[in-house]
């Protein structure tokens, strides 16, 4: 009887497993949909962002540098 229970655990668990990787391959392909989707407009800010960071850390090591 025990080693039928364990049995029965192994493959609940081994079908929760195979669930997760499922529902995280829908995820992905969601964000994949969503970042094609939006790719123009997101790289443009992206870009912006770092040139921002960029300059901001430029002024930063120059003021630390005086």
């Amino acid at each position: 009887m025990l080693m039928l229970l364990n049995l029965v655990l192994q493959r609940i668990r081994g079908e929760r497993g195979v669930v997760s990787v499922e529902w995280i391959i829908l995820g992905a392909v969601i964000m994949a949909a969503i970042v094609g989707a939006f790719a123009p407009t997101f790289t443009t800010q992206l870009t912006a962002a770092v040139t921002a960071i960029g300059a901001q850390l430029v002024t930063q090591v120059g003021l630390a540098g005086s």
